[in-house]
């Protein structure tokens, strides 16, 4: 009984170190293998452009729009009517500024038919004058 025993222990361990022997070799070829290289990638598409001089025109609007704000835009004045007769109007802007508007036959009044009354805001488009008042093309009311 002890040599079937033995031989049997021996088969085992035999088959044993055949399999680790085995999965060695698989793994020894598995490591001389190079791993293969990824397909390459696309480079990724670059950032939109915006057309040239876009963005210095939305500065310049924008500036234009604070400046007419604060009373330093030469050809536009936003702020409250303080004075107000015929065709002589004059603003309280930011800042406690005043500054004399001139209005002509032409000038444009919105909404249409919109009487302007003192104490009124407005915001005014027109040309510049020598004396830096402005002569109005286009008064726009606010509110109303």
């Amino acid at each position: 009984m002890n040599t079937r025993l033995v031989s049997g222990l021996a088969a085992a361990l035999l088959a044993l170190g055949c399999s680790a022997l085995a999965f060695a070799d698989t793994m020894n070829s598995v490591a001389a293998t190079p791993a293969p290289t990824p397909p390459a990638t696309a480079a990724p598409n670059p950032l939109p452009t915006l057309p040239g001089g876009i963005v210095n025109d939305a500065i310049n609007a924008l500036g234009g729009i604070v400046k007419a704000a604060y009373g330093w835009n030469d050809t536009e004045s936003f702020g409250t009517v303080t004075y107000y007769r015929g065709y002589d109007m004059q603003l309280k802007m930011q800042l406690n500024r005043y500054r004399a508007i001139h209005l002509h036959r032409g000038t444009v009044i919105n909404p249409r038919g919109y009487s302007i009354h003192e104490g009124d805001t407005v915001d005014v488009r027109g040309r510049p004058q020598s004396d830096g008042s402005l002569e109005a093309d286009m008064i726009v009311v606010q509110g109303h």
